[in-house]
């Protein structure tokens, strides 16, 4: 039974493969050090970025039958390039993938597709994530007004990325790189999160870990903050 529903998947997955699939090139490869942090610079022909109004979610094929969605960031409309920031300090397809990939590269993927986030307008914007959600963060922040107040945290595993990431995103308002305690990935951004005063009508992204953006999420409305100032995107478990 278990081979006979492997094989029928195989077949749905080549069917849509058939009709969505797109390909793009790898431009460029660059891994933070330590390099569990990797961007890659990627020409995406024919994507319409000239009307991403929203973060938006690239579907990559990373394996057989394995597909990863990542978020397009600092892209250019003119030339069709973009960027992934990607997580690869965990033993993932998407991780491996990524790890592997060398300029001139081309690739697999089945769309773009919204995220359904965007900038909220006339408020304080707080973002709150790991290092998984620095693409998102990015791409958030692309669209932003710049007249808006940006402001947040973001954790990182490695303690050197600390000095890397306002290195990479100097204009990246004042979103400050924090380090994880080791065995509390929430502990570093709810403490953050505790000495810190917001205003009104300050809007929250919080994006990354799943069981970390619920906790975010239950702090917030704890301290007053209602579901429509709080904007969530979980990444992984």
């Amino acid at each position: 039974m278990g081979a006979t529903l492997q094989l029928i998947k195989r077949k749905a997955i080549s069917l849509i493969e058939q009709r969505m699939s797109k390909t793009g090139t790898v431009l460029a490869v660059r891994a933070w050090e330590p390099d569990s942090v990797v961007e890659v610079d990627l020409h995406l022909p024919g994507a319409g970025m000239h009307k991403w109004t929203q973060a938006q979610h690239i579907k990559c094929k990373v394996a057989d039958l394995e597909y990863r969605d990542y978020t397009p960031c600092g892209w250019d409309a003119e030339t069709s390039t973009c960027t992934l920031i990607i997580h690869t300090g965990h033993d993932g397809a998407g991780a491996r993938w990524a790890r592997g990939l060398q300029r001139g590269d081309v690739f697999s993927y089945v769309g773009i597709g919204s995220s359904m986030q965007k900038p909220a307008d006339n408020a304080h914007l707080v973002f709150l994530g790991d290092e998984s959600a620095v693409g998102h963060f990015f791409a958030l922040h692309q669209l932003a007004n710049r007249s808006l107040s940006v402001t947040g945290a973001i954790a990182f595993s490695s303690p050197q990325h600390l000095h890397v990431f306002p290195e990479y995103f100097c204009d990246f308002g004042t979103v400050q790189p924090v380090v994880k305690t080791p065995g509390h990935d929430s502990n570093a951004l709810l403490q953050w999160v505790a000495d810190h005063r917001f205003y009104s009508n300050t809007v929250f992204y919080l994006a990354g870990q799943i069981p970390v953006v619920v906790q975010l999420r239950n702090l917030l409305k704890a301290q007053g903050f209602s579901g429509t100032q709080i904007k969530t995107q979980g990444f992984w478990k």
